[in-house]
């Protein structure tokens, strides 16, 4: 007698079996966590043409950065390479980070969220006591070490943070209908607990004490932020539902009252005066924007002949960025500027919702919006189509630690793109293998009560 074969030694059968294993293995969440990934997992298209889109936009920046910083850096400090040395060294250290970044496994990030967030606490309260800059506390000043802008790790905190709470918010199912069908609640009662308790309160709840400490700095245009990136998760979750627009469209409705009662902050009060078409109450500051903005014309002076960057524009490195791109390549380049943060946001949107599970898409979503309400902040400051909030371009506007931390949620980004094409794959081998186990039991012969009474009568005859 032949030995009898072990499953998945040999054989067509075999195979599909060994597949099937493997393609299970590769997609079970609850696999082993590793701190860094050997392989994430394949290259795609996408994720390639997210990463140039990206190369394009940083080079781009630091074009610009020079062209915008060499005037102030001679005048200000005797060095015209000041600004862009300092900056160029750390987007080639964000690089290494970026790609570092790419190998961490998320789901052992996700295990320090919790963590991360009571260390941002400590910091965001450190900082009240630092000594102010233009008349807020948002910077952490420690002698031999580079000033960090805590409000700009917050962020990358809030958005795991949030993601992480809005992935465990149980979704009732209905077992007639499906797994991805959601339960009719049978009592208003209970459909209020699960919309406002369950999926708005209880990611909501760790903002709080972020608002109130940004608040005290006084940092508007953080808590700005970090409401629209927070929102923009939990809208893209489904989280609250309806009640979650609704309360959108009240808040719009009560900015206007909110703002008629801001007079009691001298900081936020100013800032709002200066929010005008009135050229004689504007800003100095947004005013020098608008005539640098509007002597661009369609093409632009020139790349370097910027007039306002010459100590006219205040923050012309920083917040004030985009204006010297329209003062130099007019309509034109601030056009291309905008299409290239847009396809970054299109492609990295893509990504996320090719994700392996549903944290890494509500990171990757949060990811791109923090992006996107930047981009999009600033660009309305610097036409005084919002008040002036101090929100930097990202990859354009001067500061080596919000590039490295941005630099690094690239990384995350690339890493939430090969895992998904992973996954991907994993669910493509076990529908095969699933196909082909399907096929070869409908090519065998069918058993009939003949046919099972010839065996037993042969069997018989051997003995």
């Amino acid at each position: 007698m032949g030995q009898s074969k072990m499953p998945g030694q040999g054989g067509p059968g075999g195979k599909v079996g060994v597949r099937m294993a493997v393609a299970r293995r590769r997609t079970d969440p609850n696999g082993p966590v590793v701190v860094l990934q050997r392989d994430p997992g394949p290259w795609t298209p996408l994720t390639i043409g997210w990463l140039a889109t990206l190369g394009l936009i940083v080079v781009f920046g630091l074009v610009m950065l020079f062209s915008a910083s060499y005037t102030t850096g001679y005048l200000r400090m005797g060095d015209s390479y000041h600004y862009i040395k300092s900056q160029a060294l750390y987007a080639l250290i964000g690089v290494g980070v970026m790609f570092l970044f790419s190998y961490f496994d998320l789901r052992f990030i996700r295990k320090f969220v919790w963590a991360g967030y009571l260390i941002s606490l400590v910091l965001l309260v450190a900082v009240l006591f630092c000594e102010p800059l233009n008349g807020c506390r948002r910077w952490l000043n420690i002698k031999g070490l580079p000033t960090l802008q805590v409000s700009e790790l917050v962020k990358f905190e809030m958005i795991l943070l949030t993601a992480h709470l809005a992935s465990r918010t149980p979704h009732p199912v209905a077992p007639q209908e499906g797994p991805g069908a959601r339960r009719r609640v049978g009592s208003v009662g209970g459909w209020l607990y699960q919309k406002i308790v369950r999926e708005l309160a209880v990611p909501l709840l760790p903002l709080v004490p972020v608002l109130l400490l940004l608040a005290l700095e006084p940092h508007m245009s953080g808590i700005v932020l970090m409401c629209a990136i927070v929102g923009s998760i939990l809208l893209l979750n489904g989280s609250g539902g309806i009640i979650t627009y609704g309360g959108a469209l009240g808040a719009g409705f009560l900015l206007e009252t909110v703002l008629s009662h801001i007079d009691s902050i001298p900081y936020l009060q100013e800032r709002l005066d200066g929010w005008t078409s009135d050229l004689d109450q504007m800003t100095d500051q947004t005013l020098q924007s608008l005539y640098a903005i509007g002597s661009g014309g369609l093409t632009g002076l020139g790349l370097g002949n910027s007039v306002e960057k010459q100590l006219w524009l205040p923050e012309c490195t920083n917040d004030f960025i985009f204006s010297v791109v329209c003062e130099e390549l007019g309509f034109v380049g601030a056009v291309v500027v905008i299409l290239l943060f847009v396809l970054l946001l299109v492609q990295g949107f893509l990504i996320a919702f090719q994700a392996a599970d549903r944290f890494s898409t509500l990171v990757g979503a949060g990811i791109m919006a923090q992006v996107g309400w930047q981009v999009f902040c600033n660009v309305a400051v610097v036409t005084n189509t919002l008040p002036n909030t101090g929100i930097s371009l990202p990859f354009f506007s001067s500061g080596g630690t919000s590039l490295l931390l941005l630099m690094a949620e690239m990384g995350v980004m690339i890493h939430i793109g090969r895992n998904g094409a992973r996954a991907a794959q994993a669910r493509r081998a076990a529908h095969e293998a699933r196909q082909e186990q399907a096929q070869r039991a409908a090519a065998r012969p069918p058993i009939t009560l003949d046919s099972v009474r010839r065996q037993a009568s042969g069997h018989r005859a051997g003995i």
